[in-house]
């Protein structure tokens, strides 16, 4: 099957969804965001990281833009959930591949 041209806009989109990937706080959100069974508020995800409210708001926003985090209004209270599965298919991409390099690090200090 021939594969499609990437053209610059999905080159520039998938630049922006890599660098929202970039930043330890927004993966800390998205890690708890991963690990809930459930959609989570502002306050919830600001307790699970240490991260401050407007930290967390700001973060979740970029998240949000970029697709990888949706965004759901009930009454007065907003829930946020990753999207899947791009967010889990990618953070247990990229973990698997940190683990094996540490593992392969240890076993040539062996």
């Amino acid at each position: 099957m021939p594969t499609q041209p990437i053209s610059d806009q999905i080159i520039s989109d998938v630049s922006q969804i890599f660098g929202s990937l970039g930043d330890v706080s927004r993966l800390k959100i998205l890690r708890a965001l991963l690990e809930a069974k459930e959609p989570l508020s502002q306050s919830s995800l600001v307790e699970q990281t240490g991260l401050s409210q407007a930290n967390t708001s700001k973060h979740l926003t970029l998240l949000v833009r970029v697709g990888l985090v949706t965004r759901e209004q009930h009454g007065n209270l907003v829930f946020f959930k990753p999207v899947r599965p791009i967010v889990d298919n990618v953070c247990a991409l990229v973990c698997g591949h940190v683990t094996a390099r540490i593992q392969s690090a240890f076993r040539a200090l062996a």
